[in-house]
C-alpha cells in the first residue's frame, strides 16, 4: 500500500501469536494508539502519520482486532487491555 504503511492486521495477529504479555500489551496500545481518533481499524495507516489511512472502513481488520480483545478476556489478561508505556 506505500513505502511506510503500517497493516494494523499483522499487528494483531502478532498480538494474537505472543506468549509475552508485554508484547501482547504492545501490540494492544499501538493498535489503540493508531486508530487515527475514530476507533477502528484501517487497512493501513502510515508509520508517522496515523490519521493518514487506507480504507476508511475494513472490516477484516476490526473483526481480527474484536477477536484478539475477546482471546484476551478469555486467557484472564484483562490488565493487558488498559496498560499504558
Amino acid at each position: 500500500m506505500g513505502y511506510n504503511m503500517v497493516w494494523p492486521m499483522s499487528i494483531v495477529l502478532r498480538a494474537t501469536t505472543s506468549t509475552d504479555d508485554k508484547e501482547i500489551a504492545w501490540c494492544v496500545k499501538t493498535l489503540r494508539d493508531t486508530d487515527a481518533n475514530t476507533g477502528f481499524m484501517y487497512e493501513t495507516f502510515h508509520n508517522d502519520d496515523p490519521k493518514n489511512f487506507t480504507r476508511s472502513w475494513f472490516t477484516w481488520a476490526n473483526t481480527l482486532f474484536g477477536e484478539l480483545v475477546l482471546k484476551i478476556v478469555n486467557d484472564g489478561k484483562t490488565e493487558l487491555l488498559n496498560q499504558n508505556f
